[in-house]
């Protein structure tokens, strides 16, 4: 039996053997043609399938089939001997040409599947550059999509060198610099608005006078965005603010010490100090030296008058006070003689109460 992609002669002499056995099971009652019936409907469905579907030995199965109906009709039916004896013989005609095809399969399909190991073999063994040029229009759609997904996730580096790729590899020179034309405007754009961002924190800070956390942030600025012109002067910025709000702290110093606000002028005179060099304090010496000596008397007189007046608690507040900012001095001295005293009187008048 041949075998081939179109129904052979055999595929429709076993469809109308299997119809005629249908047509006798239904016009007779004798159980000699059930299994028959069962068998030919059986090979019918086989038979049609492999009109969508390559069924390989497709008409040894169905005659295989219609032997084994035969074989089971027949073992009914005691005397039917012939029939049994007929479908043995079919059945074992069937299993002899599985086996024969099976083993010498038809030069036709050897050579399909030696073409499709060589396909692959070939596939394999293809240089890079020649897989290149096979699959260039394939691998710039990949590109393509690629370079905007990663504008679209913002990842603007990997995206240009998407472009380069784009114009050495491929030769795609006019597109990747439309492409590279476009990764960079939107760059521009993100940069300029992350720079003003950040630029209007860097002021918050300038206000707030933490000039260390300013220049370290604008070194990370610059770091960040090392090509864009509003950060070229950010240290000099920062710079210029410190050095007016310094000029800002020594006029108010002076005006508090003209008007003899000691307490004013002396808690601006230890802000003034962290910004000062030894050369530029020493306009200030003269001046800086009276509010301090003013001070150092506002304090002794307003610890002695609480001791005078019994104001322990706070007699004690103006002796610490006096021991921290002036500790190498008589006052100091005379200070700390009294306060285990008074520190005693303000127990005692505690638990009087």
């Amino acid at each position: 039996m041949k075998s081939n992609r179109k129904r052979s002669e055999s595929w429709y002499v076993l469809l109308l053997i299997s119809v005629a056995i249908i047509l006798m099971s239904l016009l007779t009652t004798d159980i000699f043609w059930m299994p028959l019936l069962f068998a030919s409907i059986l090979t019918i469905v086989l038979l049609l399938i492999s009109i969508w579907v390559r069924i390989q030995f497709v008409l040894y199965y169905s005659l295989a089939i219609l032997a084994i109906g035969g074989i089971i009709g027949s073992s009914v039916v005691t005397d039917n001997g012939g029939v049994l004896s007929g479908s043995i013989v079919v059945l074992g005609m069937a299993v002899i040409g599985i086996i024969v095809s099976s083993l010498l399969k038809t030069p036709l399909e050897g050579n399909h599947e030696s073409g499709k190991l060589n396909a692959i073999l070939e596939a394999v063994q293809m240089s890079e550059n020649a897989k290149r040029v096979l699959f260039r229009d394939r691998e710039l759609s990949i590109l393509r999509n690629t370079v905007q997904e990663d504008i679209a996730r913002g990842e603007f580096h990997s995206a240009l060198v998407l472009c380069d790729q784009m114009a050495a590899i491929f030769g795609a020179v006019e597109e990747a610099e439309v492409l590279r034309s476009k990764v960079q405007t939107i760059i521009h754009e993100f940069h300029d608005a992350r720079i003003s961002e950040e630029v209007e924190k860097l002021e918050k800070m300038l206000t707030s006078h933490k000039w260390v956390e300013a220049y370290q942030d604008a070194a990370r600025l610059r770091r960040l965005f090392p090509e864009s012109p509003r950060l070229h002067e950010i240290e000099q910025r920062i710079a210029d603010v410190r050095i007016q709000y310094r000029h800002e702290l020594e006029s108010r110093f002076l005006q508090a010490a003209q008007l003899e606000d000691v307490e004013k002028a002396m808690k601006l005179l230890r802000e003034l100090d962290g910004y000062l060099t030894p050369d530029e304090a020493r306009r200030f010496r003269d001046t800086a030296t009276e509010v301090i000596s003013k001070y150092r008397d506002s304090l002794g007189a307003r610890f002695k008058m609480a001791v005078s007046d019994r104001r322990w608690q706070e007699a004690i507040e103006f002796g610490e006070v006096i021991i921290q900012q002036f500790p190498n001095t008589k006052m100091t001295e005379e200070v700390q003689s009294m306060l285990d005293t008074i520190r005693t009187r303000l127990v005692e008048g505690e638990t009087s109460v």
